[in-house]
């Protein structure tokens, strides 16, 4: 769109797209709220729509980006279109996010896929004649493609679809904390800010495990690597944060993955950068599709005179079509 040229551009704007559909939601909400109880005592924030028939309808499940909820720009444009397909689609939040509080001391990381896993397990289990479907934006996207890689064979999605994945949370973090006098320090400001919020909303409960924490440390983190050394590590064990970050990334997964799944990147993408693309994972794997935009950002492929987005057109007409096929 000519409205918002580059990637900065794009990005900023569907940013400022979720406070929108925030204070729709609050008049319009659609999605019906379910907290499901994990194995080991910790809540997540389920958000549904169109469950009224699950038993005919297939389900599409969300992961969002960081911190993210079913109030994010793009969540809404998808569910949009979805309902007018007549698929259900489930939100599925991380542990403290999306208005729910932790149960336990465990919170969530880049990488951490029991939760999805469990969910979507249950899901197939109650509502074994319904097609699941995966679909993730930025850090959603990487939990999910590591998921889908690490059950290979024994995945239950019939597709799948990550828009703005990362590949790499080690190199996309440094890349973040490197740009000092760039316009996308702003964005490493943004995500360590959402961080910082999401850890405040719970410390009681994160820094009741038996772990080492520095709380001061913690709240002056300066950078998402230092916020991640100094938290994130050590709630799941880790001995770095390079360890969890290396351990967390879907790139090595990519050759496991035999379901169909898209990938949708954008060229000039300030946070999602093209040199971490791992365009030899895709040619060596019939089952992934990358499909590459020119310009879009970090998820925000605005076109038109009026700026649009676009990106539920090619995601729905991916679905439909692997749905087509499904049953062959």
């Amino acid at each position: 769109s000519p409205l918002v040229p580059g990637g900065h551009a794009q990005t900023i704007y569907a940013f400022l797209g979720y406070y929108a559909y925030y204070a729709h939601s609050l008049v319009r909400p659609k999605f019906t709220r379910e907290n499901f109880r994990l194995s080991d005592g910790g809540t997540v924030a389920l958000d549904w729509a169109l469950c009224d028939n699950h038993t005919e309808r297939p389900i599409v499940t969300i992961l969002s980006g960081v911190t993210g909820t079913s109030c994010d720009f793009y969540v809404r444009r998808c569910y949009k279109e979805f309902a007018k397909l007549g698929y259900s689609t489930v939100v599925i939040h991380s542990r403290g996010c999306g208005g729910s509080k932790l149960t336990t001391p465990l919170p969530f990381h880049c990488g951490f896929t029991d939760d999805y896993k469990e969910v979507v397990a249950d899901i197939h289990t109650r509502l074994p004649q319904c097609p699941l479907l995966g679909l993730s934006f930025s850090l959603g996207a990487n939990i999910m493609t590591k998921y889908v890689g690490e059950e290979g064979d024994n995945c239950p999605l019939a597709a799948a679809i990550a828009v703005g994945n990362p590949y790499d949370m080690y190199e996309v973090i440094k890349h973040l904390d490197s740009q000092r006098f760039s316009p996308t320090r702003m964005y490493d400001i943004a995500i360590l800010n959402f961080l910082k919020t999401a850890f405040r909303a719970d410390q009681g409960t994160i820094t009741s495990a038996p772990v080492d924490f520095n709380v001061k440390r913690i709240s002056q983190s300066s950078s998402i690597m230092e916020f991640t050394e100094e938290m994130t590590r050590k709630a799941f064990g880790y001995q770095s944060a390079k360890h969890l970050l290396d351990d967390s990334s879907c790139g090595p997964h990519l050759k496991n993955i035999r379901i169909p799944m898209l990938f949708l990147n954008s060229l000039d993408d300030p946070i999602c950068i093209e040199r971490l693309i791992p365009f030899e994972e895709f040619v060596g794997n019939p089952y992934l599709v990358l499909a590459l935009t020119a310009h879009g950002g970090h998820i925000g492929y605005m076109g038109g005179s009026w700026p649009t987005s676009w990106v539920e057109q090619p995601v729905s007409q991916f679905f439909a079509a692997m749905l087509k096929h499904y049953d062959d």
